[in-house]
């Protein structure tokens, strides 16, 4: 490509700019490092121009996910790299004491509306028993979710109405 005549204000130079086009099929990585999937689509604000999201692709099995700007860590040619690990991928990870005891796994993740803090997770014990637990009782998550010392879990058993 011929070097372009720069017609620019305050904007990058072009050599210090991403072309978006390239970015789509690239890796998403979670802060820990997880591949989250591959860029389907950049999203724009049509108004001021401005990159609002990323549209991404799992899966075969998973459900797209769109993610805000406001949780990018690193944009770069290769890859997007996020600033938090995508509380909805929670789902299925083993619930674990600070005692070191499973208590059960993780069926739903309920967040805060639209961002990607959690409200509370529902947990399914091996005895088909229910727990909610609030956000404020998780300590850690990692490839399991750690609860805080001394939480006890409320017990929902399968005839009481989950909350």
């Amino acid at each position: 490509m011929l070097n372009p005549h720069h017609i620019i204000r305050k904007e990058l130079e072009l050599d210090k700019t991403i072309n978006l086009k390239e970015l789509i099929g690239k890796k998403i990585l979670s802060f820990g490092g997880k591949v989250i999937g591959k860029i389907s689509q950049i999203r724009i604000n049509p108004t001021n121009l401005n990159l609002e999201g990323i549209l991404i692709k799992r899966d075969i099995f998973g459900k797209p996910l769109y993610i805000g700007k406001s949780y990018f860590s690193h944009l770069s040619h290769d890859a997007v790299i996020l600033n938090i690990e995508i509380s909805l991928l929670i789902k299925g990870k083993n619930v674990i004491t600070s005692g070191g005891k499973i208590i059960g796994k993780v069926t739903e993740v309920v967040r805060k509306g639209s961002t990607n803090d959690i409200k509370v997770l529902m947990v399914r014990s091996f005895f088909s028993r229910r727990f909610l637990i609030p956000a404020s009782a998780i300590k850690y998550i990692g490839k399991s979710v750690i609860l805080k010392p001394n939480y006890n879990a409320k017990k929902k058993y399968f005839w009481q109405k989950v909350e």
